[in-house]
């Protein structure tokens, strides 16, 4: 039998006082990546030791900004995998429309608000009059307040979005950056959640979780997809990264339905 091994106490220590100071739980992560991207910031910083670096996060906002953003994965843009969207666009949302004249749609793990953003662009563009509800969701409250504010995109994160709708929707501020319109912005509903430990919104049409569980242990994901199967109506669509599947997921009342692509079963 492989015995376990003892949790290191200043490693523990300086995971609570992170936890406190971000207001993140940490223990849905998986520890070796984790520990991985924390020490990337700590070579950066020349910082040796988890007491050090729990010293140094205590006295310095920029550094927790740094430390915050390294581990919720804040990195998104809109549009992100185009296809994707056009996908959406084109065939999966004119389908579900056929069937309800008013659409639920959730973005679980939102992020800057690249992903909300995006799907309000083509439900504008599909159904303009349409009283559909976009919920979009983070369990990091200043980034969610970043994603409610709607601006300081950067080029770079507004690339993949169709020229038209970049003029349509965006508006370029001084600084060279850009934030979304006022029309797009009533359209959304932020709210912070922990995906292990909230309540889910229910009846849903679609939910958008992308890149954001493949950093979760599998316990987390294993609760997590359950818990979108059931937040699902059937013939519900979950939509997920590129880089993520869910193994066995007929046993969870899914079917595939395309690349990151997933039917709830009836």
């Amino acid at each position: 039998m492989k015995e376990s091994v003892p949790e290191d106490p200043q490693w523990m220590a300086f995971r609570r006082s992170l936890e406190k100071a971000i207001g993140v739980p940490l223990a849905q992560y998986k520890e070796a990546q984790m520990k991985r991207r924390l020490a990337s910031v700590m070579t950066r910083r020349s910082i040796d030791g988890w007491p050090a670096f729990e010293k140094a996060i205590a006295a310095d906002q920029k550094l927790l900004e740094d430390v915050r953003d390294t581990l919720t994965i804040n990195v998104s843009e809109f549009w992100r995998q185009p296809e994707r969207f056009v996908e959406l666009q084109k065939e999966w949302i004119p389908r579900l429309l056929a069937g309800r004249k008013q659409l639920k749609f959730w973005s679980a793990g939102c992020s800057i608000g690249c992903e909300p953003y995006s799907l309000a662009m083509i439900l504008n563009e599909i159904d303009p009059t349409g009283a559909h509800s976009i919920v979009a969701t983070d369990v990091d409250v200043p980034i969610l307040n970043r994603a409610r504010e709607g601006k300081g995109y950067l080029a770079s994160e507004v690339r993949s979005v169709p020229a038209p709708l970049v003029k349509k929707y965006f508006i370029e501020e001084p600084a060279g950056t850009f934030r979304v319109t006022e029309e797009l912005k009533r359209r959304i509903t932020f709210r912070r959640q922990d995906l292990l430990s909230d309540p889910y919104p229910q009846d849903l049409d679609v939910i958008l979780c992308r890149n954001v569980v493949i950093y979760f242990t599998d316990e987390a994901k294993t609760h997590i997809y359950n818990g979108f199967a059931k937040a699902l109506r059937p013939g519900g669509l979950l939509f997920i990264g590129g880089s993520e599947m869910i193994m066995r997921s007929s046993d969870i009342g899914f079917r595939s339905a395309g690349t990151n692509l997933y039917l709830r079963a009836a």
